[in-house]
C-alpha cells in the first residue's frame, strides 16, 4: 500500500487552517500546519516527504508566499502547488510556478482534497486548473 502525500499547508488564519488540516487527515492524508511562512521554509528544507505545498496568498502573505513556492519548487522540481486566493485573478501566471492550480476561497475541505489528489495521479496542469476554479 502507498503513503499519502505529507501536505504542507500554510494557512493565513489559523483556525480555518487547523479546520482545513483536520478534514484532509479525514480524507487520508498526513499534513503540516505551520504557524509562519518561516517555520513552513524551515520544514520544506527539513523534511523531503513534504509532496504537497498549498500555501494562502491572501492575509499578508502573497509576496511570501508566491516566494516560497519558488524557492520550494527550485530546491524540489516534483513538489506540488496550489495557491488559495480570494482573488485568484490578481495572481499573474509569471508569479506562480508552473503547474500551480488555484482554489478561490473560501473552499471546501473536499475541494481541496479534491485538486490535491488531481495534482498527485499526475494529470495535466490545465486539467487541475479546471478542476479547482
Amino acid at each position: 500500500m502507498s503513503r499519502q502525500p505529507l501536505v504542507l499547508l500554510v494557512s493565513g488564519d489559523r483556525l480555518a487552517g487547523m479546520t482545513t488540516a483536520s478534514s484532509l487527515v479525514g480524507y487520508g492524508y498526513e499534513v503540516l500546519l505551520p504557524s509562519t511562512v518561516e517555520e513552513a521554509g524551515h520544514l520544506l528544507r527539513t523534511n523531503r516527504r513534504i509532496s504537497v505545498l498549498v500555501i494562502d496568498t491572501d492575509l499578508g502573505l502573497a509576496g511570501a508566499g508566491l516566494c516560497l513556492a519558488r524557492d520550494a519548487r527550485v530546491s524540489d522540481p516534483d513538489l506540488k502547488v496550489i495557491y488559495t486566493s480570494r482573488m485568484p485573478f490578481r495572481l499573474r501566471d509569471t508569479e506562480k510556478v508552473s503547474g500551480a492550480p488555484c482554489l478561490r476561497t473560501p473552499y471546501r475541505p473536499h475541494q481541496l482534497a479534491g485538486v490535491i489528489s488531481q495534482l498527485v495521479r499526475r494529470i495535466a496542469p490545465e486539467e487541475a486548473a479546471a478542476y479547482a476554479a
